[in-house]
């Protein structure tokens, strides 16, 4: 067993997070997995504090065990400011997560939804689509809405980087495991209803894949764009 690495991503943004102005939230954040966390060890979280200027800040974090680095991320703070808006259209014909059955990432903090592949007609192919809310209402803190978010954009990444490989659909036959992940958030949002991930493979070889995605309200806004590698190999 290992921590599961949206828990390292969203408890380094955090970290991030307290040693920032509070009018200034995070924006995108860049994450390489070293090894993999134990969880019967404590995680130390160390801020570097990089930059500090007039309109972004930057930190970086050293998450730690007693074997080492396990997780190196570096985020960025904006204070909110008007600007142009635009973002991709969603999907049609996605179905939402009343009715749905219960997906594989459902946990004691998360409900989810898969979407089945077939239900979508349109879109890119290969693209793995679930839907997410925390069990518990969110206090109205905007930070720990962006680190939910940030925690459940793990989940589902190394499954689509493998779905266009059908032979490496069985655990007994892969290794796959994350190696870098990005988030941009794009704006505000309230974590505490459901959520719409989607990640689409873009390129395998060498061992390894990547997969791009997002994570949308309910109503369709778009939330925070996600990239992700992942390793990936076939046991002999």
């Amino acid at each position: 067993r290992h921590v599961y690495g949206g828990w390292l991503i969203a408890q380094a943004l955090r970290a991030a997070g307290t040693t920032v102005d509070p009018d200034r939230h995070a924006i995108a954040l860049h994450a390489s997995f070293v090894v993999a966390g134990t969880p019967e060890e404590h995680v130390r979280y160390g801020v570097e504090r990089t930059r500090d200027g007039s309109s972004f800040t930057t930190r970086r974090v050293t998450a730690s065990q007693g074997a080492g680095t396990v997780l190196v991320l570096t985020a960025d703070f904006q204070r909110d400011e008007p600007g142009a808006d635009y973002e991709l259209p969603v999907v049609p014909g996605i179905p939402g997560p009343e009715g749905l059955a219960t997906g594989r990432y459902d946990n004691p903090l998360l409900e989810s939804r898969d979407v089945p592949v077939d239900a979508v007609t349109g879109g890119l192919p290969h693209t793995r689509r679930a839907w997410f809310r925390v069990r518990a209402p969110l206090p109205l803190e905007p930070d720990l809405h962006l680190q939910t978010v940030a925690y459940l954009s793990d989940f589902g990444a190394t499954r689509a980087v493998r779905e266009p490989h059908a032979h490496l659909a069985d655990d007994a036959r892969r290794i796959s495991m994350s190696l870098d992940h990005s988030i941009w958030f794009h704006r505000p949002v309230d974590a505490s209803g459901w959520l719409l991930s989607e990640m689409t493979p873009i390129a395998s070889g060498r061992g390894r894949g990547l997969a791009i995605g997002s994570v949308r309200t309910e109503d369709g806004r778009l939330v925070a764009t996600i990239a992700q590698e992942a390793l990936l190999r076939e046991r002999p």
